[in-house]
């Protein structure tokens, strides 16, 4: 697994992007989904990605998390260069170092909502046994919804599903949550609150990558990476949040 120095690592940006591309191969041709990506991402930042619907927002994100490899350039998170990591290591190291929220909540419906949570600490193995389920009831706390615990995904609201799905992110205690248009279905109010949990979570040290559409969202995001045609058009970034700011 390649990476850097420990100690050297805690002291560089906590993304960084190199020449990133990504060309997918289909019938009609080639398509250059993203084209020479340089970014960097700094630890506790709140990002956002933003861009029309074909932009580029879902590839970048899908570099990030691994769940999709470059054609060229690098990708590091955290000291590691991810996109030399094997699909085994892959699995073990998304698992304890990145939280991915998705529009489509991507719950098990036949666990509960608890089970949901539990599913990634089990797998990684970070939990004694039994622990998992006390450290997941304290995550449910943490977004409000520990009192639907014990119930299906479907007997509670689209909102209440993305607070699971964020509670289910923070399992494993990742530096870094990647969040896929995660109020994109939700109304204006549900939105709200999901932007506010996330904002909290930076407060408290994390970095938030999220991708989305809507432009409005532009002054809640510490790093603001604009996406068209699969080009940052614009890399602005603004005061970092800290802890102080709570």
């Amino acid at each position: 697994m390649a990476a850097y120095n420990r100690s050297f690592a805690e002291r560089i940006p906590l993304v960084i992007l190199k020449d990133v591309c990504k060309t997918y191969h289909t019938n009609a041709g080639d398509v250059l989904a993203l084209k020479n990506i340089r970014v960097t991402i700094e630890r506790n930042s709140f990002v956002g990605v933003i861009g029309r619907s074909g932009a580029g927002k879902s590839t970048l994100i899908n570099m990030l998390t691994g769940i999709d490899g470059v054609t060229s350039g690098e990708v590091w998170i955290d000291g590691v260069l991810i996109n030399t990591l094997n699909e085994d290591e892959m699995a073990q190291w998304r698992g304890k170092n990145i939280g991915v929220v998705y529009q489509s909540f991507e719950l098990l419906n036949q666990l509960t909502v608890l089970e949901n949570v539990m599913l990634p600490m089990d797998f990684v193995g970070n939990f004694r046994s039994g622990a998992s389920r006390q450290a997941a009831m304290e995550l449910l706390a943490q977004v409000e919804i520990a009192e639907h615990a014990h119930k299906p995904p479907t007997k509670v609201s689209g909102g209440q599903q993305q607070r699971v799905a964020i509670a289910r992110a923070l399992a494993n205690d990742p530096q870094i949550i990647i969040a896929d248009e995660p109020t994109g279905s939700l109304d204006s109010s549900t939105s709200e609150t999901i932007i506010q949990i996330f904002e909290a979570f930076v407060h408290r040290g994390k970095t938030v990558v999220m991708a989305t559409h809507d432009t409005t969202l532009s002054n809640r995001f510490s790093h603001v990476l604009h996406i068209m045609d699969g080009e940052i058009a614009n890399d602005s970034q603004r005061r970092r949040v800290t802890r102080d700011d709570v």
